[in-house]
């Protein structure tokens, strides 16, 4: 697949050591090159090399399980990567997933894969063929973190499935691994840089490699990115709609719900709230004087700063700059604001402010926008009344005092969110670089100072101070990082920005144990026994709908009864429980007719039992009308005398348990 890419050879000669690392890349241009086509049941549906990229489609053939496997990858000198690959789809069918292994033996037969662990990568696949607006053009998908892929040397493995009459076409080009997008910037910071010239080297590093993508075309422009960067469930769960921040409510429904295709603006849509969504230029295209050439103005294409957004309320936001509205002209449902601000210096002029959810998100695309356009920002001024209120002529720091401190306001009063991390991987697979703002927050203070009258330098200069967060947990924990870890992980880290009692930033570090539970049982006859030691044990009747059985909390359960049963295990204070294992060769005597013989019947304080005949230990119980346990030992005499003083007067059923065989009988208690 063919894609522009805008190589800027200036910023390379100033700093050849910024720019990330490439651990894998392949086209496909020619053909398969190292990769590996494993076919597992129909084998007229495989993988194939055509016109740059590889291609299968199982429509009409049998159920089909392929798999596509990468060469060997070593991960163990890189740190922060990434995946990413590009495709494409048509038909109706199961979506195509990712897995990776360690153990996979590197062989091109079905048992070779078969017998390898593969865990599986949570992909964010469009069902491109399921849109009303379904291209062929190659969509890309957003970047994965393989930050928790510990191991050395690995395998990836696209896994395709086909159902007959139900199978998808599949096309994957792009497929790359980058790493170490950082790591010029922090030599840099460990070196002492801050301020500007921390900025300039982030604006080195943001200009390089760049793709640009369309704005309205018949290549990928905008409206097909959008579908990848801007994304959601809607209130019912049930469909993906566009994620637009001008009308969405984050905390309770009823808001509008957009679809990325039907809901377009075309041109004709009724400037009405809700009707339908344009692209809005986060910072205004006026300010920069509205230039517009394909591919040089890359910034009237920068996904990093074009969002979807209702028409009527991008209408409304016009070319203002961001602020705090204290007389609203115009206010959208979900509570964003159009109105001026006495307070400002452009005291007449108008304001926009999102709601409290979202002012971070825009702060962090402003700063983004000054620094990856440091070279063209002080140009800039005097191309808008608006936007020179906004600006201040100069690279550095590129905005006025005054706006600058609703951005850094707006910055460390809403946090880096979980849309924000998932939209910068999507926009970095689509256009090669990324918002450094939000995956290092820390970096607006280091360059801009902070909220609370800190300079950058003071800040930059900080000692980040280190802490370890332990936790345990029964199944899987969700982080501060919000990442949710399903096994044990201790490499985990995450900036807590300015959480430290100087005010710098701390950095913690995951100590996280999962805790599993073996709820497998052991059988021996009709005795079962939990194989999870030094556990507190309840058994149950799965006949009985799980009911919990009277004194059965320990290890070892010997049924009285044939039935169905299983065991509640609570250890370490994570609970599970076994499966149901079927007793079905129990067999039950009347105490009298066994040769075994308790007397006096009525009992007063105290019952004989004798036994003889029983040659093994016995387990003896005694259980009230009412099901209550009243007394468990283990008898090995062939006499034996059973204490009644505490029982009460009443009717109490005795039981013998010998191997497989249930003795049993009723006494009365005067």
């Amino acid at each position: 697949m063919n894609r522009f890419i805008l190589f800027f050879l200036f910023c390379l000669q100033q700093n050849l050591s910024l720019g990330q690392t490439t651990i894998l890349s392949e086209n496909f241009n020619t053909g398969f090159n190292n990769w590996t086509a494993v076919n597992i049941s129909d084998a007229s549906d495989v993988w194939s090399a055509t016109n740059g990229y590889l291609q299968i489609n199982g429509y009409g053939g049998s159920n089909d399980e392929d798999w596509l496997i990468s060469p060997l990858v070593n991960l163990s000198s890189n740190t922060k990567k990434h995946l990413l690959f590009d495709y494409n789809d048509g038909f109706s069918g199961n979506l195509i997933e990712l897995y990776y292994s360690t153990d996979f033996n590197g062989g091109s037969t079905s048992s070779a894969v078969q017998n390898a662990t593969w865990t599986n990568i949570p992909l964010k696949v469009l069902d491109i063929s399921a849109t009303s607006c379904f291209s062929f053009l190659f969509q890309r998908h957003p970047a994965i973190d393989l930050t928790n892929i510990n191991n050395s040397t690995v395998y990836f493995a696209f896994k395709y499935t086909g159902a007959t009459f139900s199978a998808k076409q599949y096309r994957i080009d792009n497929f790359h691994i980058e790493s170490d997008y950082y790591n010029g910037i922090e030599t840099y910071l460990n070196n002492g840089g801050d301020c500007a010239g921390l900025k300039t080297q982030l604006c080195h590093l943001l200009q390089q490699d760049i793709e640009v993508i369309g704005y309205s075309d018949t290549i990928y422009d905008v409206w097909d990115a959008s579908l990848v960067t801007d994304r959601r469930w809607n209130d019912a769960g049930n469909t993906e709609i566009v994620w637009d921040m001008f009308t969405d409510k984050p905390f309770t429904t009823g808001e509008f719900e957009f679809d990325h295709c039907s809901d377009r603006d075309n041109g004709s849509c009724n400037n009405v709230e809700g009707n339908c969504y344009n692209r809005e230029h986060t910072f205004p295209r006026s300010w920069w004087g509205g230039t517009t050439v394909y591919p040089f103005d890359t910034i009237n294409f920068d996904m990093h700063h074009v969002v979807p957004s209702d028409k009527n309320m991008n209408y409304a936001k016009f070319n203002y700059p961001p602020g705090i509205v204290t007389a609203a002209s115009t206010t959208g449902t979900n509570g964003f604001k159009v109105g001026t601000n006495p307070n400002y210096p452009c005291s007449s002029m108008n304001y926009f402010e999102p709601i409290d959810a979202y002012k971070g998100d825009y702060a962090r695309m402003f700063f983004y926008i000054a620094t990856r356009y440091e070279y063209d920002i002080a140009g800039w001024f005097g191309s808008n009344s608006n936007g020179d209120c906004a600006l201040n002529g100069n690279s550095y720091p590129g905005y006025a005092n005054w706006m600058i401190d609703v951005l850094l306001d707006w910055h460390e009063n809403d946090s880096v969110s979980l849309k924000e991390r998932a939209r910068n991987n999507a926009v970095y697979a689509i256009q090669g670089n990324r918002n450094p703002f939000i995956d290092h927050p820390e970096w607006v203070g280091f360059i801009w100072g902070d909220a609370a009258g800190n300079s950058c330098s003071q800040l930059a200069g900080c000692t980040l101070s280190t802490g370890v967060d332990v936790q345990s947990s029964c199944d899987n924990y969700t982080w501060i990082d919000g990442i949710t870890y399903s096994s044990s992980n201790n490499t985990a880290s995450y900036t807590l920005v300015g959480a430290a009692a100087n005010g710098c930033d701390s950095i913690v570090s995951l100590q996280l144990s999962i805790l599993s539970i073996d709820n497998s049982l052991s059988q021996n006859g009709t005795s079962l026994t939990s194989n999870q030691a030094n556990a507190n044990y309840q058994w149950l009747d799965c006949t009985n709908n799980y009911a919990p059985i009277n004194g059965a909390n320990s290890a070892l359960f010997n049924p009285s009864t044939n039935g169905n049963y299983a065991v509640a295990i609570d250890y370490n204070s994570c609970l599970d429980t076994s499966n149901c294992i079927s007793i079905t060769t129990l067999s039950t005597i009347k105490i009298g007719q066994s040769g075994v013989k308790i007397y006096p019947i009525p009992a007063y304080e105290q019952l004989f039992l004798e036994a003889s005949g029983l040659n093994e230990p016995i387990q003896l119980r005694i259980y009230s009308t009412f099901g209550q346990l009243m007394q468990q030992r283990i008898i090995d005499q062939p006499t034996t005398i059973i204490n009644l003083k505490d029982f009460a007067s009443g009717l109490y059923t005795i039981e013998l348990l010998q191997s497989e065989t249930v003795y049993y009988a009723t006494f009365i208690k005067v």
